[in-house]
């Protein structure tokens, strides 16, 4: 297969394997023009890279012939048979029983609950005392998928639990994703032991919370409780204790340090804008007043929207994904055998010059109803597509909207001069920190927030 003038050179053996674990956004980047479908080497594999965003679609859209790869098997051992792990006939019928979880109806008493949070969060704030905002951001997210999915006090042992592994978790996780040999993982190391340690720990507390639970038969009007409760309108059979415990830890996973990041890298660009903060200000005030957000409101924020969608182009937070072939496929000019391994990288696509001139600006004016077209879709995947696409896409969006008007209605966030923000790609795309002075907004009621 034709590899394309620009492909970058390669090591001897190991192919992109080194450029892959230490510095894999440029190699991504640089890929992108080298052909619609490249095939090389990643340290012991051979891989099928696709560029081509229509071709992606294709790799999303068609889950009986591409179904989950290397990532999967990997994130397997932390969450289980999951959502965002499970394969085939088991993936389907896990999705109805979840689904409604995540029902319009549902999202809106979330927002209460994302609401009443953050305002809770913002009381520890003082006007221009110097936080670093990612770490609200992270406490935050963190509450507010535990209240989701726990209503009651039983849950708040698997929170701090989560608070204490998770992190660690994910970046060890995304370092045996980019490791060039595949060996991270199978050797005696204290990371190794670590890592099966935290593991330990999750596993247990949430294991203890589904059986405490189980045992109370109450539905207490959150996820776990709808989990327990859900039955499959074909079988009538419901989820055991083990496959809630792996749908629970999917959720707490996804939902945290995910929403977290994207939160932190808004306001750091509204920072360094503030003419764009300003927009974001004036809709707040128009649309909401002082008065909390609720779910209605959202579609008459369109320029907060449109801040969000533009973090999301910029920062896609599954930034590389997996696929496995299941039978020979052919893709583009590309024949893939079966039990290829399939690579694509949203974030390449996302910053594609062809599809988003200038791609490296933050421009959430590009998302406008006058500018945004068709031909941005195929490259805009943040919560990946088809019948695999995140299920949580509106839960988060949702939560982004309220945190950031919540803010809005109260403070700016100044950038701390000097400290410069870079990517830290050990897992999501996350900054390496964010330090930021919040700054009470003219006329803003100080008692609202304290």
């Amino acid at each position: 297969m034709p590899a394309g003038p620009g492909l970058p050179r390669a090591l001897p053996v190991l192919g992109y394997a080194v450029k892959f674990a230490k510095a894999p956004l440029p190699l991504v980047e640089s890929l992108r023009s080298a052909g619609d479908v490249l095939r090389f080497r990643l340290g012991p594999q051979t891989i099928f890279w696709v560029n081509h965003p229509d071709l992606v679609r294709q790799v999303l859209a068609d889950a009986g012939r591409f179904e989950k790869g290397r990532q999967a098997d990997k994130l397997r051992v932390i969450v289980g048979n999951g959502l965002v792990t499970a394969l085939g006939d088991y993936h389907r019928r896990h999705r109805r029983l979840v689904q409604p979880a995540f029902h319009r109806g549902r999202i809106a008493e979330y927002v209460r609950t994302m609401h009443a949070y953050t305002v809770e969060e913002l009381r520890q704030w003082r006007d221009g005392e110097p936080i670093e905002a990612d770490q609200h951001f992270a406490r935050l997210t963190l509450r507010v998928v535990g209240k989701t999915l726990f209503s009651t006090s039983l849950g708040d042992a698997a929170v701090d639990e989560v608070v204490r592994s998770v992190p660690f978790v994910l970046t060890e996780f995304g370092r045996r994703i980019r490791d060039p040999l595949g060996l991270r993982g199978r050797l005696p190391t204290a990371a190794n032991r670590a890592f099966d340690a935290a593991i330990g720990r999750l596993h247990a507390v949430v294991d203890r919370l589904v059986a405490e639970y189980r045992a109370a038969g109450v539905d207490q009007g959150d996820v776990t409780s709808m989990l327990l409760l859900a039955r499959d309108e074909e079988t009538g059979e419901g989820l055991t204790d083990a496959e809630v415990r792996d749908e629970v830890l999917t959720l707490l996973a996804a939902g945290t340090e995910t929403t977290a990041n994207i939160l932190s890298w808004a306001v750091h660009h509204l920072g360094e804008r503030p003419d764009l903060e300003a927009r974001v200000h004036a809709e707040v005030d128009e649309v909401l007043g002082e008065r909390p957000v609720t779910i209605d409101d959202l579609a008459r924020l369109a320029f907060v929207r449109c801040v969000i969608l533009e973090t999301l182009r910029l920062y896609p937070q599954a930034w590389i994904l997996t696929r496995r072939t299941t039978e020979p496929v052919t893709l583009g000019s590309a024949r893939l055998p079966a039990g290829a391994s399939v690579f694509f990288a949203p974030y390449a696509l996302q910053r594609d010059p062809a599809v988003y001139p200038e791609p490296a600006t933050f421009d959430p004016d590009r998302w406008a109803d006058d500018r945004s077209t068709l031909t941005q879709r195929p490259s805009f995947v943040p919560f990946g597509g088809g019948r695999r696409q995140c299920i949580g896409d509106v839960f988060a969006m949702t939560e982004l909207a309220v945190v950031l008007v919540t803010i809005a209605q109260q403070w700016r966030l100044v950038p701390v001069a000097g400290v410069p923000v870079r990517i830290d790609f050990s897992s999501t795309l996350k900054p390496d920190r964010l330090p930021m002075t919040p700054q009470r907004r003219a006329g803003a009621d100080p008692t609202r927030t304290r």
